[in-house]
């Protein structure tokens, strides 16, 4: 969790410098009438289009998926856990910029339908696993970006923000079952009721 939350800083800053950089050379050109983007968050890669109702207002829908081996292990109820994963999904997102001189500023709300499932195995265990699944349509997002900006031309971008869901159902599927664990699942980091988003984008207006 250590390292996740060291990466995330390291990507706002990066992303903020960014951005700031960005507003300052950008600021001579035209607005973008529409946008295509590509994404990369904890919840896959992802690919967005985007209509620029206004220089404040965007409303972009995306797409994406994502199935592999979770970067770290994470202890659960005394037990260190390696994790798998699989996302499916596609959202509708409505971005505002509130400030004028400061368009580089989004606030971030929209909806996504899809699913989430994975496996918990523990590493000392391969009969102590658990499977949870988040299934329940449509899930909730907020958050704050920052840069993708309106404007023609390449852009580039940082999202922070989080998924709110109903929680996970969790089942436990081997011969192993630790009733503590299956407590201290829907508490812990990334299997929670509210899914941590980081997202960074590049793309292009036009």
């Amino acid at each position: 969790m250590i390292r996740i939350l060291q990466f995330a800083a390291a990507l706002l800053i990066a992303a903020s410098f960014t951005a700031d950089c960005q507003a300052q050379e950008d600021d001579a050109k035209e607005t973008a009438t529409y946008g295509v983007s590509v994404g990369l968050s904890p919840f896959g890669p992802s690919l967005g289009f985007s209509h620029n109702l206004s220089e404040k207002t965007t409303v972009q829908v995306s797409l994406g998926g994502f199935s592999g081996d979770n970067p770290v292990d994470q202890e659960i109820g005394g037990a260190t856990f390696a994790g798998t994963g699989e996302t499916n999904w596609m959202g509708i997102f409505l971005n505002h910029r509130p400030f004028e001189d400061y368009d580089w500023i989004r606030f971030n709300v929209g909806i996504g339908i899809g699913g989430i499932e994975g496996t918990l195995t523990d590493v000392n265990d391969a009969n102590h696993t658990y499977d949870f699944r988040y299934g329940d349509n449509p899930v909730g997002y907020v958050g704050i970006g920052f840069g993708s900006r309106p404007v023609e031309g390449v852009t580039v971008g940082f999202d922070i923000g989080g998924l709110h869901t109903s929680g996970a159902v969790i089942t436990s599927t081997g011969s192993t079952t630790n009733a503590t664990v299956m407590d201290e699942i829907p508490n812990t980091f990334g299997y929670g009721r509210v899914l941590p988003n980081l997202q960074l984008s590049v793309g292009y207006g036009f």
